[in-house]
């Protein structure tokens, strides 16, 4: 199982902060936006090749993510448009990044499977959703594809860096994979 099943011990850690933000009056899915914009910022950054703000932008788009879903789940602000927002907006902010790290020469077109492999984890997740299923079973987690999309953006060779970013997609594609399988188990039983 990935990452997901360790989700108690991340609300945990981050509870101090969450609750900061709480008590700021933020709300999850203002986080969500927020995680968004600076998404969108870090790919358009990785275009410019302005790599250290790309990177700051970058993390502070996966902090945002990462407090979205502890504010939700620790203050009992959850709600299906969240769920639902969120996996846009993560994906969106994927996109960004694999996009903007093409245009600014940090992969090969081949690592642009990034985007392939997200945008099957965004259609799979929905259907779930809209069954009324979530998707936190799957094997790999989005930490584990953001490890992988951070290791190419860190590799000073385009070939390398263009690996990663598709054993990044290949994540995405085995996790819509699972799901894709649950649902048609639950369509014939």
């Amino acid at each position: 199982m990935g990452l997901y099943s360790r989700r108690s011990d991340k609300d945990t850690m981050m509870l101090r902060i969450a609750s900061v933000a709480y008590g700021f009056g933020l709300t999850p899915n203002m986080m969500t936006a927020m995680g968004l914009t600076f998404g969108l910022a870090s790919g358009a950054l990785f275009a410019l090749q302005s790599m250290p703000l790309a990177l700051l932008f970058g993390c502070l788009s996966v902090l945002c993510d990462v407090l979205d879903g502890t504010l939700a789940r620790k203050f009992h602000m959850e709600s299906k448009f969240g769920l639902m927002f969120d996996s846009i907006s993560d994906r969106l902010a994927e996109f960004a990044v694999v996009l903007g790290a093409l245009a600014g020469g940090i992969i090969h077109p081949l690592g642009a499977i990034a985007i392939v492999g997200s945008a099957s984890l965004l259609a799979f997740r929905f259907a779930s959703y809209r069954r009324g299923s979530k998707t936190d079973y799957v094997l790999f987690g989005r930490f584990e594809r953001l490890t992988l999309i951070l290791a190419g953006l860190l590799s000073p060779i385009v070939w390398v860096s263009t690996i990663f970013f598709a054993a990044a997609g290949a994540l995405s594609l085995v996790s819509s994979c699972q799901i894709a399988l649950k649902l048609h188990r639950h369509k014939t039983s």
